[in-house]
């Protein structure tokens, strides 16, 4: 069993979650860790939005998901917020580190009194849909992603 705190409740691992980011996502050229140091910032406040999750097993972080306002998708400027940036060290994947990091957000989300979660899904659309997201839309373009959604309102997927 993984524990799941706030980035804030554990901010010695910041720089840790935006490596992780950073290199899954925005290592490109011109791009430095600052472009995901900058907005992460945001996320160390004990504040219902933006938040961020981190996954420890132990004292190690293990995996990190984000609240975020938006996730870059500019043909649906309207919807938010959005489930983020959920990355699981290769040698967790398959023990429960993602779903756990998932359902935390849904929860600090319903809390938060958001009706409704979006979230790109490039690959991993069959992980979502089985903890109860649904495809909302699918975008074409140099790279197709699906847009996948989620009802706060919902109750939680069975564990």
């Amino acid at each position: 069993m993984f524990v799941i705190k706030y980035l804030y409740e554990a901010p010695q691992h910041f720089d840790t979650v935006a490596d992780w980011i950073y290199r899954q996502w925005w290592q490109k050229p011109g791009n430095t860790a600052e472009v995901v140091k900058a907005p992460l910032r945001e996320h160390l406040q004990a504040q219902p939005f933006p938040a961020a999750f981190v996954a420890l097993d132990g004292e190690k972080p293990v995996g990190s998901v984000l609240l975020i306002e938006n996730d870059g998708v500019d043909a649906l400027p309207d919807l938010k917020p959005w489930l983020g940036a959920l990355y699981v060290l290769p040698e967790y994947r398959g023990q429960g580190v993602g779903k756990q990091l998932v359902q935390a957000l849904e929860q600090h989300a319903r809390q938060a009194g958001f009706a409704d979660l979006y979230l790109v899904a490039t690959d991993r659309v069959s992980f979502y849909y089985e903890l109860g997201w649904r495809v909302y839309t699918k975008l074409v373009g140099k790279n197709g992603i699906t847009i996948m959604h989620k009802s706060m309102d919902a109750p939680p997927a069975a564990s």
